[in-house]
């Protein structure tokens, strides 16, 4: 566990949520994106972070990629906006 934070204004890329998946509950947004990269397509650290997410309480929205990239925009369904 440690005291890095997830960069929401950018997609995030789903090793970081892999190597410090308890950064997750510190998001903020409604809405996040998940950005990863694979050679071979397995996309084996999207896979862990979307589970990591879901586990949090975070629903997939969409899912899209080209070639090697894959992206996941990601709703926090508990999210409550704040009054200004």
């Amino acid at each position: 566990m440690g005291d890095s934070m997830l960069d929401e204004t950018k997609a995030i890329k789903a090793k970081d949520i892999v190597d410090d998946p308890d950064a997750v509950y510190g998001l903020m947004r409604s809405h996040i994106m998940i950005s990863d990269t694979s050679v071979n397509s397995t996309f084996s650290n999207l896979v862990d972070a979307i589970e990591i997410m879901v586990h949090a309480g975070w629903d997939v929205v969409n899912m899209t990629n080209n070639t090697s990239y894959m992206f996941v925009l990601m709703k926090n369904p508990n999210f409550k906006r704040k009054n200004r």
